[in-house]
C-alpha cells in the first residue's frame, strides 16, 4: 500500500483510529489490526508481528460495488471463499466481478473512555484552572510577577503553570476572563454526542461562538439544551426562510468542539470516538442523521461535501452494525444571499438496517454444501423437497456452482434442513453468523502513481491471522510474504498455512514456494543486525515469532 494509504488499527497511545501505514511501518509502531480470524470468520484485534517497505510499485485502485475503495499494488492479495467454505486469496489484479471479505462489524475497545481530559487536549496558553482541594504542584514562579495572590484568593492557577499529570482530575477549567468553567474531565455523554453529530452535519464553530441552524427547530432547541446546561450563552435567530440559528457564546466551548469534531469544511468525527463507549457512538450518528440526512423505513442516508466525513461514517455505521454504501455525485448549488452557484461533489453515505438488503450474496461453498448432503444421507431430490423447492435442479446448481454465489437466505434453507438431519454445520454457521460480509469489486484501475509500499505482518504469537482492515469504507487485506533485510545473515524460516476447510496434501518435490531477489541502487542506510535490535541475526533452523519479546508486548 502506499504510505498515506489508512489503515484501522488499535495503538496502545492512542487506542482505535486512523493511521497512514506507511508512518506505522517506519516508526514501528506498536499496534493491534483489525482482522478477522480465518477459522471463525470473527472480527477482533490481533497484534502486529512485524513491519514491511516493499520496494518501489505501481498502485492501483480497487474499487468496490458499495463505494468501498482501496489503493494496493495489483498483486496484493483480497480474501473470498473457496468451494469447501474456506478463505482464500486472490490477487488485486484478477478481483474484478469477485465477491471479497468486508467487515460486518468492528470490535468493540476493552476498555471504553467515558471523558476527555481538556487540559491534555487544548492549549493551556488560554486556560484558567480552579480547584476547591487544591492544585497539585504548581510552578509560581511561571505565573506573572504581582498576580499571584489574584489566583490564590481565586483557589486557581494558569494552566501553564500546572502539570497536568500532577494536577488532579477534578479540576474546574476556564478560559482566561471567562467565567463558564467546565470539568477537567468532561463527560462523554449521550446528548453530548448527539450534540457533536449534530455540529458535524449542520454547525460551525468561531474562536468564541459554536453556531447550529436547521428547519427542525426542536432539534436547535435540544442543542441549545445540553449547553445551557452547562451554563452557557446562547443568541438565538430567525430566518425568514424557516430555519432556527442557535449560537453558544463561548471560547472554552467552541475550543472544545473545535478540538474534538475540527471546523469549516473539515468537520469530522472525533478521532478519540472510536473508543467512546457504544451508546454514545448511537447519539452521534443520530445526530448526524438529524442535522443533515434523510430516513427512510430501513436505510438513512447521511450527505456531505466532505470525503473524509463520508469514509468515517461509513466505518461508523459498521461498528454499530449496519450495513454500510457510499457513492459521490456532482452537484450545483445556489447560494442565496450571494446570488451565485457553486458546483461541488456531494457523497452520500446508506445504513441499512435490514441485513438482508445489503451484503447479501456468498461465493458459493458447492462442495460444502455436497458434503453435508451426503452426510445427511439425502438425495437431491429429498433435500429440495424438505427445502420446500420444486425441482432437484434447485439443489444441483448450487452443488455444481452454476452460480458464483448464493443468497445468505439460501443458505440459511440448506443450514436448516442438514441441522434437522444431524449434520455439523458449524462451517456455514461461521459463514453466515461470523462478522464477515461480502462486497464485489467493480474495477481495478491503474492510478498512475509509481511509489515505495508499505505492508503488515498479522501473525501474533505464530497464529495464522494474516489480514488487516484498511482503505475507504474498510476493507481486509491480505500482509505479503516478508523481505529478507539488507544486513541479514542466517537461514530463512518458510511459513506455511492452509487458511481453507480443506487439507491440502504435500509430498516431496513439490514446488510450495519462491525467492524474489531485488537489487539496491545503494547501500542500505539503517541494516539489519544489533544497532537495530534485530531479533533474528544468525539465526540457525526455523524459529516461531519473536514478537511476544518485544518489550512492548510484555503485559
Amino acid at each position: 500500500m502506499p504510505y498515506d494509504e489508512e489503515v484501522f488499527l488499535w495503538t496502545p497511545a492512542d487506542g482505535f483510529g486512523f493511521y497512514e501505514i506507511g508512518d506505522i511501518v517506519e516508526n514501528e509502531q506498536p499496534a493491534h489490526a483489525v482482522s478477522f480470524d480465518p477459522q471463525t470468520l470473527r472480527v477482533s484485534t490481533h497484534r502486529v508481528s512485524d513491519y514491511i517497505e516493499n520496494p518501489t510499485k505501481r498502485i492501483y485502485r480497487v474499487e468496490l460495488e458499495s463505494g468501498r475503495e482501496v489503493l494496493v499494488t495489483r498483486d496484493h492479495n483480497l480474501f473470498t471463499l473457496d468451494e469447501h467454505g474456506g478463505v482464500t486469496r486472490i490477487e488485486s489484479e484478477a478481483a474484478e466481478g469477485e465477491l471479497v471479505m468486508t467487515p460486518g462489524e468492528l470490535p468493540e475497545p476493552e476498555t471504553e473512555s467515558p471523558t476527555i481530559d481538556i487540559l491534555d487536549r487544548l492549549d493551556n496558553d488560554d486556560l484558567t484552572v480552579y480547584a476547591s482541594d487544591g492544585l497539585g504542584a504548581v510552578d509560581w514562579d511561571a505565573v506573572p510577577q504581582g498576580s499571584e495572590d489574584h489566583y490564590q484568593q481565586q483557589s486557581s492557577a494558569p494552566a501553564t503553570a500546572v502539570a497536568p499529570t500532577a494536577a488532579p482530575d477534578d479540576l474546574d477549567v476556564a478560559f482566561k476572563q471567562s467565567t463558564l468553567r467546565l470539568p477537567r474531565q468532561l463527560p462523554i455523554t449521550e446528548e453530548f454526542g448527539w450534540c457533536l453529530g449534530f455540529y458535524i452535519a449542520e454547525g460551525y464553530a468561531r474562536r468564541k461562538q459554536v453556531v447550529v441552524n436547521n428547519q427542525a427547530e426542536a432539534y436547535v432547541e435540544r442543542f441549545a439544551d445540553f449547553f445551557a446546561s452547562w451554563d452557557a450563552s446562547l443568541s438565538w435567530d430567525e430566518h425568514d426562510s424557516g430555519v432556527t440559528a442557535v449560537t453558544i457564546c463561548s471560547a472554552l466551548w467552541s475550543a472544545v468542539v473545535r478540538d474534538l469534531c475540527g471546523s469549516g469544511g473539515e468537520k469530522t468525527i472525533p478521532e478519540a470516538a472510536w473508543d467512546w463507549p457504544t451508546p454514545v457512538l448511537e447519539a452521534l450518528y443520530e445526530g448526524l442523521i438529524d442535522g443533515d440526512g434523510s430516513r427512510r423505513e430501513h436505510r438513512d442516508t447521511l450527505y456531505t461535501a466532505n470525503a473524509e466525513l463520508a469514509n468515517h461514517a461509513a466505518y461508523l455505521g459498521t461498528r454499530l452494525g449496519y450495513d454500510t454504501s457510499l457513492y459521490s455525485r456532482d452537484r450545483e448549488m445556489y447560494i442565496e444571499p450571494s446570488d451565485c452557484h457553486n458546483e461541488m461533489t456531494e457523497w452520500c453515505v446508506d445504513f441499512s438496517m435490514d441485513a438482508h438488503k445489503r451484503g447479501q450474496y456468498v461465493p458459493t461453498p458447492s462442495a460444502l454444501l455436497r458434503e453435508y448432503r451426503n452426510e445427511a444421507g439425502l438425495t437431491m431430490a429429498d433435500a429440495a423437497d424438505a427445502m420446500g423447492y420444486s425441482s432437484k435442479s434447485s439443489i444441483s446448481n448450487v452443488e455444481n456452482r452454476e452460480y458464483e454465489s448464493v443468497k445468505r437466505e439460501t443458505l440459511e434453507r440448506f443450514r436448516e434442513v442438514y441441522t434437522d438431519a444431524g449434520v455439523d454445520t458449524s462451517r456455514l454457521d461461521d459463514l453466515l453468523d461470523g462478522d464477515i460480509v461480502f462486497d464485489r469489486v467493480a474495477a481495478v484501475e491503474n492510478t498512475d502513481r509509481v511509489e515505495p509500499t508499505y505492508d503488515l505482518e498479522v501473525q501474533p504469537r505464530g497464529r495464522v491471522i494474516e489480514n488487516f482492515l484498511g482503505g475507504r469504507g474498510g476493507v481486509f487485506l491480505s500482509n505479503t510474504a516478508g523481505f529478507v533485510d539488507p544486513g541479514y545473515r542466517g537461514q530463512i524460516t518458510l511459513e506455511l498455512s492452509n487458511l481453507g476447510a480443506a487439507p491440502v496434501a504435500l509430498s516431496p518435490g513439490m514446488r510450495v514456494s519462491q525467492l524474489v531477489f531485488t537489487e539496491l541502487k545503494s547501500e542500505s542506510t539503517r541494516p539489519y543486525g544489533t544497532e537495530r535490535g534485530s531479533k533474528y541475526q544468525d539465526q540457525d533452523g526455523p524459529k516461531a515469532s519473536k514478537i511476544q519479546d518485544d518489550p512492548e508486548f510484555e503485559h
